[in-house]
């Protein structure tokens, strides 16, 4: 591969991680032309979606390529993981590795290890807590929050393997919860239904999308700032057709 092709190659690479990690597309056009432009490129046209990337530079030696790049989105956004992509980027422009070297430095930036799956459910159930006592729940409902909160957080990991769409993922998650949560409450082990329904859906809203898309929309990137606002609404439909599958279907077990 020549010098061009390795530019090209992790300039895209980097661009697909850091926009399935939840960055907004500004941040990963900066980052593009300022690789490029630390190597010398130029003529570089980049033009992003939040599906679809295409690149096309001139190195220093007046050699032209291009690419394009599909992405998949993941379930989740890693913002451990963007700020490691972010801090390589900066390391890149700063001191211009060999164009040999920059795939190794991607791999090595993406597999560092990270919080243990212990530790960021911890910090779920302790944000899940925090919302219990916002919304004045007693002791029963908390307790139903944090096994909810758990079967979520593992379900994600599970469905995550496969690849399982997140509208298809967040359904399956209110009406599992919202099941079980329906049949605690016919066992007298919760106080308030709505209560844990509301603070487990918070942990499913897409908040970081729904501000990129947003962002987008005042950046003049309407077409991407509409597929994601269209994205986060049907994200947020499917949060609450699990609920109301899971009442429809269960709810004459309890008194409303």
């Amino acid at each position: 591969m020549s010098e061009a092709e390795y530019i090209l190659d992790f300039a895209l690479r980097l661009s697909e991680k850091m926009l399935v990690s939840g960055a907004n597309l500004e941040r990963v056009n900066d980052t593009v032309y300022r690789i490029c432009d630390s190597y010398g490129c130029d003529d570089v046209h980049f033009f992003s979606l939040n599906c679809y990337l295409t690149l096309s530079l001139k190195d220093a030696q007046g050699n032209r390529v291009s690419g394009q790049r599909c992405i998949r989105s993941g379930m989740d956004t890693h913002l451990e993981n963007l700020s490691r992509l972010n801090q390589l980027s900066r390391e890149i422009c700063a001191k211009k590795p060999d164009p040999e070297k920059l795939e190794r430095l991607l791999e090595e930036a993406v597999n560092t290890r990270g919080y243990s799956t212990g530790t960021r459910l911890a910090g779920y159930l302790l944000a899940m807590s925090c919302l219990t006592v916002l919304y004045n729940g007693g002791w029963k409902d908390w307790i139903t929050i944090l096994i909810n909160t758990t079967l979520i957080y593992l379900g994600g990991i599970y469905l995550k393997k496969p690849g399982v769409n997140r509208i298809v993922y967040s359904v399956s998650c209110t009406f599992v919860v919202g099941t079980l949560t329906i049949l605690l409450t016919k066992l007298g082990l919760v106080n308030d239904i709505y209560t844990v329904m509301i603070v487990n859906s918070m942990m499913l809203i897409p908040g970081i999308p729904m501000v990129n898309a947003f962002r987008n929309l005042l950046c003049g990137n309407e077409i991407n700032g509409v597929l994601e606002i269209l994205k986060v609404m049907l994200e947020t439909v499917a949060i609450v057709c699990g609920f109301v599958l899971s009442i429809y279907l269960f709810g004459g077990l309890i008194t409303w």
